[in-house]
């Protein structure tokens, strides 16, 4: 990689010698600045959104679950543009930023691959079903619920894929592990995520804030 942005770099130079004799000097490690062309780094991109932008816009467009559920009447996946769903172009479902005060922890599933904990919304009296994701995280709620993130903003799906990867991970070790201990059957959570409306009748929520009472 180095080689390749070096070699950019002094072609780069030589067509200023030779259209106008000056030479750019440019330290090691700063040829992208030259070339415009600078290595993707997927952690210090949500490092520098996460607090400043991913969080206040899950608070901003923030639905609480329970008007979601009562407006969906069992069929999320229909709710479209209501309740602030939001959908990419690369997306395939709408994406929801969703809040919940005072919900009560009813199971909690440390052991499986996928580790849950479900939910009683308040005042909700339907039966679909709200679990929030505590481990190995699936899904790419968070990432497509963002109205300022776009696939067209990445070079590849890969770089796309990253961003995605390092946001779980962010969630893991920021939101989920500090509180990991506390989240038992009967505790009473405050949250604020997203969800992707996949399912009909179940709501699967990646936190981005969450506090145990």
């Amino acid at each position: 990689m180095m080689k390749r942005f070096v070699c950019a770099a002094l072609t780069v130079m030589m067509t200023a010698m030779l259209f106008t004799g000056c030479v750019k000097v440019v330290k090691i490690g700063e040829e992208g600045k030259l070339t415009g062309e600078v290595e993707f780094n997927p952690g210090d991109s949500v490092e520098s959104i996460w607090d400043s932008q991913v969080i206040p816009e899950c608070e901003g467009r923030g639905v609480d679950a329970k008007e979601i559920l009562d407006k969906a009447n069992g069929n999320l996946i229909g709710l479209g543009e209501e309740c602030n769903g939001y959908k990419t172009k690369a997306a395939t479902y709408y994406n929801y930023c969703v809040k919940l005060e005072g919900a009560t922890i009813t199971a909690v599933d440390k052991e499986s691959f996928y580790k849950t904990i479900t939910l009683a919304v308040p005042g909700y009296e339907g039966d679909a079903e709200v679990v929030c994701q505590i481990g190995k995280y699936k899904g790419s709620s968070v990432r497509d619920a963002m109205t300022f993130i776009d696939f067209a903003d990445f070079t590849n799906q890969t770089e796309w894929g990253q961003i995605n990867a390092t946001m779980l991970g962010k969630v893991e070790e920021t939101v989920v592990a500090p509180v990991i201990d506390d989240l038992t059957e009967g505790a009473t959570i405050d949250l604020v995520g997203c969800f992707t409306a996949d399912s009909k009748n179940k709501m699967v929520i990646t936190p981005v804030v969450l506090t145990v009472k």
